[in-house]
């Protein structure tokens, strides 16, 4: 039997992390600026988001940088703003997967108030996000594609 084993140095992680959570900073403030098409260059051309914890109204895997494009042109489109707060990004051990955390805060144009908490496990590609899983309070998220008419 042979094994291998990979070593990744403190370097190669940091250099990882900083990689990562630059990809990861610059593409949110897209998104939250509405901006997506700038947003989904961000992400490979096979990328996937999934939600842990499905809602009606949002498929529960989205595959593609065009559905990705329509689905969050769709949840942004009724925001009047949306800001994250409290944001930590955890790096892993493997320099392609990190864990982020963040308390979203959204006010749709009818004056609604949208608040949640999301942690997301997220695979990096060759500097693009390939993967997505995302956790979140799915009562809340619920009520926000009720709100913008993707769910009754």
């Amino acid at each position: 039997m042979t094994s291998n084993t990979i070593s990744i140095t403190a370097a190669d992680l940091a250099a990882a992390r900083a990689r990562n959570e630059d990809v990861w900073s610059r593409s949110s403030k897209l998104l939250y600026a509405g901006r997506i098409d700038e947003f989904v260059t961000f992400w490979c051309d096979d990328a996937t988001y999934e939600a842990a914890l499905p809602v009606a109204g949002l498929p529960a895997v989205i595959s593609g940088r065009e559905a990705l494009h329509a689905a969050f042109t769709g949840l942004v489109a009724g925001a009047r703003s949306i800001a994250v707060h409290d944001v930590l990004f955890h790096q892993t051990d493997d320099p392609d997967v990190a864990i982020v955390e963040e308390r979203m805060v959204a006010e749709l144009a009818d004056g609604y108030t949208y608040e949640n908490r999301l942690i997301m496990r997220v695979t990096f590609r060759e500097g693009r996000i390939a993967e997505m899983l995302e956790y979140y309070g799915q009562f809340a998220h619920q009520d926000l594609l009720r709100k913008l008419g993707f769910a009754s």
